[in-house]
């Protein structure tokens, strides 16, 4: 078990760049006017952000927002399935 195995793509993309950078999740909250626990709900549970959070992720973080959209086409992803299993 690792630390990105609770985490959504959007999750491990934000994470493994944060960690690339030396910045944590409580460094990215203060720069997009978020709290850490929003930075978490984004990172772990499969709910996507707004399309003005990840432009401000995209920012602070320097990544290509296609990137971060790419990722958020996975959490759908896994969203569809999962709900697929529950029904």
């Amino acid at each position: 078990s690792t630390i990105l195995d609770n985490k959504t793509p959007l999750g491990k993309v934000i994470f493994k760049e944060s960690l690339s950078q030396g910045k944590n999740q409580a460094w990215l909250a203060k720069q997009i006017d978020v709290s850490e626990n929003h930075i978490s709900i984004i990172c772990s549970k499969i709910k996507g952000p707004k399309i003005e959070t990840l432009l401000k992720i995209s920012k602070a973080l320097d990544i290509d927002v296609d990137e971060l959209l790419k990722a958020v086409s996975e959490n759908l992803k896994e969203r569809r399935t999962w709900q697929g299993r529950q029904e």
